[in-house]
Order: C-alpha cells, then sequence, then structure tokens
C-alpha cells in the first residue's frame, strides 16, 4: 500500500548524522516501516533513545489497512464470481414455465413463461409472462393447413367467415361428439351430422395463451419451475 503525497526529505542532526525525515510514496510497505524502525534504533543517541512506539503504532495500522484492502479485493471478486455463476444458472429457466404462489381473481395460482433474465444490482430478475389461458388448434384435413376461429367459435376459410362455429366450452377449449369428432354447428346453429364437413376439420394441439404485457418478478419469488 502507498501514502499519497509524501515526500522524501534528508536532514543531518546535531551529531552530524544524516536522517530521513519522510520517504517516497510509491513503495512504502510493512517491511519499510520495520527497516525505517531499525535504522533509528541503530542511530539512536544511547543515552537518550528515540520513542519507537510511533513508528510501531504506524506499521501496526499499515498492516491493518493492508489486510483490510486484501479482505475487500477478496470478497468483491467472490461477490462478481457469484453473481456470473448466478445469472447463467437463472438463465437455463428460460423458457421454462414457473410459478410464485400468486393467484388470480379465480384463486388459481399464476403460471408464466419466463422469457428473459437481468441482473439489477446484484439481484436477478426475471421477465415472464402469464399463461391466461389454452387455444386449440384446427386443423383443415383438405388444405393440410392450420384454420383459424375467432373467440365465439366461427371458422374462417381464406379470410372469410364460414357459416360453421365450433362449439366451445366455458374455457374457450373444443368440445366433441359421441363419435370424437368435433362438435359443429351451421349458421341456424343446428349440429352438424355431414361427414364431409366433420371430417374436414380436426383438433391440431393445444397451446398457451400469454398476457400482452410481461411481469418482472425476483428470481428469489420462484417457488416452481417446470
Amino acid at each position: 500500500m502507498a501514502v499519497d503525497n509524501v515526500v522524501t526529505n534528508s536532514s543531518t542532526g546535531v551529531d552530524g548524522n544524516s536522517y530521513t525525515t519522510a520517504v517516497s510514496n510509491d513503495q512504502l510497505t510493512t517491511e519499510d516501516f520495520l527497516t525505517l524502525m531499525l535504522e533509528e534504533m541503530k542511530m539512536q543517541d544511547p543515552t537518550d533513545p528515540m520513542d519507537s512506539s510511533a513508528l510501531m503504532d504506524s506499521q501496526l495500522k499499515m498492516s491493518t489497512i493492508e489486510s483490510n484492502l486484501a479482505l475487500t479485493e477478496s470478497m468483491q471478486s467472490l461477490q462478481a464470481s457469484y453473481s456470473a455463476s448466478a445469472l447463467a444458472t437463472a438463465a437455463n429457466i428460460i423458457g421454462h414455465v414457473i410459478e410464485d404462489g400468486s393467484t388470480n381473481d379465480s384463486g388459481e395460482v399464476k403460471s408464466y413463461m419466463v422469457e428473459t433474465v437481468e441482473n439489477k444490482d446484484g439481484e436477478l430478475y426475471l421477465n415472464a409472462k402469464e399463461i391466461v389461458g389454452i387455444a386449440d388448434g384446427l386443423y383443415n384435413t383438405e388444405t393440410e393447413a392450420l384454420t383459424l376461429y375467432d373467440a365465439d367459435g366461427y371458422i374462417y376459410e381464406d379470410g372469410e367467415k364460414t357459416e360453421y362455429r365450433l362449439v366451445l366450452d366455458n374455457d374457450g377449449r373444443f368440445t366433441y361428439n359421441d363419435d370424437n369428432t368435433l362438435k359443429i354447428v351451421n349458421s341456424d346453429n343446428e349440429v352438424v351430422t355431414d361427414e364431409t364437413v366433420l371430417a374436414r376439420y380436426a383438433y391440431y394441439g393445444s397451446s398457451a395463451v400469454y398476457a400482452e404485457e410481461a411481469t418482472v418478478m425476483p428470481l428469489s419469488s420462484v417457488l416452481v419451475v417446470n
């Protein structure tokens, strides 16, 4: 450790000996203090010994400061290493569904899909979108492509609403006939029995529906990771 603004000066005592009254701060260490103390003891007047307690006290203070600085640097290095490791570990849950124990208005536990992880002032936070529902996919066996339908169940073909409407349950999911075909009604709200129409449309898996805005939450609040 170096002490700022210290200049090297020398002076000659009444006994004709040269004394150093200050030293450069460039390489001032604990060893320098010991050297100065030994030199002081060798050059002192035996009949009037000098008090070395002040120099010893300074040396002890220097040792304490050096130890504290070393400990601080070690802790900072450890903290940086831990933060980097924690961020890398947290990044592994991106794309996973998590729960933090919060519930919606219906009392159901909320689930979120993690999109990103970020470090804010040493605290890890997740940006996640709440899963607000499940949507079933509709497949057209004739065109071999997914087909759109609206919230009321009306089926669209080539961007145009058709006369057919899917019967959806309270959660917006498909309902089925006894033979496991999709339950569809026509413009007169009659259940379709035409096998050609029923064979045209089929269930094609389901996907989550997410809230438009992401929720920011601390990583420490996560209780479940799926």
